[in-house]
């Protein structure tokens, strides 16, 4: 039993993607990989960091991570690389890069091992796309209710369509609110900049909202995060 506790604790992270737990879980026929959702990037030569708690065996990624190319069907040329430490390791992007305005499927087989031996209960996989940072079609809305007698503290609540985001944050508020609900700042300008993420606290974009007046379904552009 502590065997179990022990491998089910060792945690692979990838940044601005997920989190994936090792260990001997029991996965029936219909969930026979971990759906890590989409992602929108701006990034044409995106590397994709793999993050373990403990030291990786970087050549059990060999043939076990792949990209496709969903729009045109191709499968797509990365290579692995060590990364900043024994623990971390790189999908480094296709020469040339991702194509613009292209969907893409990055996939990890299960038998993505530390050095221990330990590997994962499941493959995962994550979509992602590629839009221009400043051109893309994600926006965000929001209410704001200006209270009467201090103008300073306004009430905001904040929904956007880019993908995976989970909470927000308001510029000069320090707290993290849950998307659709509403966060209660001091604001002395007339605009602040909203912050998205997603839920492990990995910055997507930002937009800029006028808070000048109390008004319902303001709408703005979403500048994707690098």
């Amino acid at each position: 039993m502590k065997k179990i506790i022990r491998r089910a604790a060792l945690i692979l992270t990838f940044v601005m993607m997920c989190c994936v737990s090792y260990g001997a879980l029991n996965v029936s026929a219909a969930e026979d990989f971990k759906d890590m959702g989409n992602r929108a990037i701006s990034d044409v030569n995106k590397a994709w960091i793999l993050k373990f708690t403990t030291p990786v065996d970087i050549s059990s990624l060999n043939n076990n991570v792949t990209v496709q190319d969903l729009t045109d069907g191709s499968p797509v040329n990365v290579t692995i690389s060590a990364g900043d430490d024994e623990n971390s390791v790189k999908i480094n992007p296709p020469y040339g890069g991702y194509k613009m305005s292209h969907k893409y499927k990055l996939s990890i087989a299960k038998n993505v091992k530390s050095k221990k031996g330990h590997g994962l209960p499941k493959s995962v996989v994550l979509n992602f796309n590629l839009d221009s940072k400043d051109n893309n079609s994600y926006t965000a809305s929001a209410n704001v209710i200006v209270a009467q007698a201090i103008s300073v503290f306004k009430q905001i609540t904040v929904s956007t369509n880019l993908p995976s985001v989970s909470k927000y944050k308001i510029e000069g508020n320090n707290n993290l609110f849950n998307i659709g609900s509403t966060a209660i700042s001091i604001i002395g300008s007339n605009t602040v900049k909203v912050y998205l993420y997603d839920n492990k606290e990995n910055l997507l974009g930002t937009c800029n909202l006028d808070v000048s007046s109390t008004r319902n379904n303001i709408n703005m552009s979403v500048v994707l995060a690098d």
